[in-house]
C-alpha cells in the first residue's frame, strides 16, 4: 500500500505534468528530451519530497527542471534547429502557439533560452533565476534584454500581446 507521501507526490505529478512538460519542451526544443528532463526533475524532487513545502512544490520542481536542463547543456551541444521535431498530436491552437513559441526561441543560446523561459514563461523572479544559474541579477537582466532585443530584431512583424 502506498504511503501518504507517495500519494501526495502522485497527485502533484498528475496535476503538474502538462505544465512541466510544456516548460521542458520550450527549453529543450525536443519532445524526447523534454520527457527526460521532467523525469529527472521529478526523480530529484521525489528524493527530497519529505522536505518540500507543499505550497512551494511547483516552484521547487521547476527549479529542478531548469537545473536538469542546464546540466544537460553542459554535457552536449544544442541540437541544430533543422533537427527539432514537431510535437506529435492533434493540431489545435495550443499546439500551434507552442510551435510558434519554439520557433521564436530557436535562435537563442541555451543560456538565453533558459533565462527567457524561466523569467517570462515561468514568471520566476529575477533574483531566483540569478541564484539558480549562479550569476548576478544584472547578468540575468542584461542577458534577457539582449535576448529579447534579438528576438524583436529577427521578428519585427511578430504581433505583441502587451
Amino acid at each position: 500500500m502506498a504511503s501518504t507521501r507517495d500519494q501526495e507526490f502522485e497527485a502533484f505529478v498528475l496535476g503538474a505534468w502538462p505544465r512541466l512538460r510544456r516548460a521542458a519542451y520550450l527549453l529543450a526544443h525536443d519532445s524526447d528530451e523534454a520527457e527526460d528532463l521532467v523525469q529527472q526533475a521529478l526523480t530529484r524532487s521525489y528524493a527530497r519530497w519529505a522536505h518540500v513545502r507543499r505550497e512551494g512544490a511547483y516552484s521547487y520542481v521547476h527549479r529542478a527542471l531548469v537545473n536538469a536542463y542546464i546540466d544537460s547543456t553542459r554535457r552536449r551541444r544544442p541540437v541544430p534547429v533543422e533537427h527539432v521535431r514537431e510535437v506529435a498530436g492533434p493540431r489545435d491552437d495550443a499546439v500551434e502557439d507552442r510551435s510558434e513559441l519554439v520557433d521564436l526561441l530557436a535562435p537563442l543560446t541555451p543560456r538565453e533560452r533558459a533565462i527567457v523561459v524561466w523569467r517570462y514563461y515561468l514568471d520566476t523572479p529575477e533574483r531566483e533565476v540569478a541564484e539558480r544559474l549562479g550569476v548576478s541579477p544584472g547578468t540575468v537582466r542584461s542577458t534577457a534584454s539582449r535576448a529579447l532585443a534579438r528576438l524583436r530584431a529577427e521578428h519585427p512583424d511578430h504581433e505583441r500581446n502587451s
